[in-house]
């Protein structure tokens, strides 16, 4: 009678004892060894067709769907993408003339980087016009750490004047905009969120 693995892996190995048997062998290896292995299926539908009855999914189970090149695992309850490991920064930013860092940190998940800079207005007042300002550079984030396919708008405010900013991919932190003037002493809260392409 096939007994399991040494690895406790619950795969049926066959025996020396056993009745010869070749396509029961490796019958029982396949059945062990492939709901353990990453299976490929064209589409989510085309895994549902395959994966019920004795075959339905079990907590752990992990499939590649070719249709949206996405590898997904089964959590007991539903497919999902498996959780990506969390990295975050607090050090690298360079602040530009005019200002002072009170605060920076960064975190990413798989693509998606969040990014929270607190700095200081330290030159003279940016005054503003209608909503606009004079296109002024505030910080630089540090590398790997910003935009990698276009420019990204983000926003900033102080509690009482907001507008808005830009980071393009050599990360440097641009105020565009704004609600009121900008004077020295203000703090500043900026906040941006993009997807990483590479």
């Amino acid at each position: 009678m096939a007994a399991p693995d040494n690895y406790g892996q619950g795969v049926l190995v066959w025996q020396m004892t056993d009745a010869p048997s070749i396509p029961g062998a490796v019958q029982a290896l396949a059945d062990g060894i492939i709901p353990r292995t990453v299976m490929r299926f064209a589409s989510a539908s085309a895994r549902g067709a395959a994966l019920t009855g004795a075959y339905a999914p079990v907590e752990g189970m992990a499939t590649y769907l070719a249709d949206v090149n996405r590898l997904e695992v089964y959590d007991g309850a539903s497919w999902a993408p498996p959780p990506q490991a969390l990295t975050s920064t607090t050090s690298g930013l360079v602040v530009s003339s005019g200002f002072s860092q009170l605060d920076f940190s960064a975190y990413r998940e798989g693509r998606t980087t969040m990014v929270d800079v607190y700095l200081t207005r330290t030159g003279g007042t940016i005054s503003e016009s209608g909503g606009n300002i004079a296109d002024t550079a505030c910080c630089t984030l540090p590398a790997g750490w910003r935009p990698t396919h276009q420019t990204i708008n983000g926003a900033w405010d102080n509690g009482v004047v907001s507008g808005g900013f830009v980071v393009g991919t050599d990360g440097v932190c641009t105020l565009r905009s704004a609600g009121g003037d900008i004077t020295s002493g203000t703090n500043m809260r900026l906040h941006i969120v993009f997807i990483k392409t590479t």
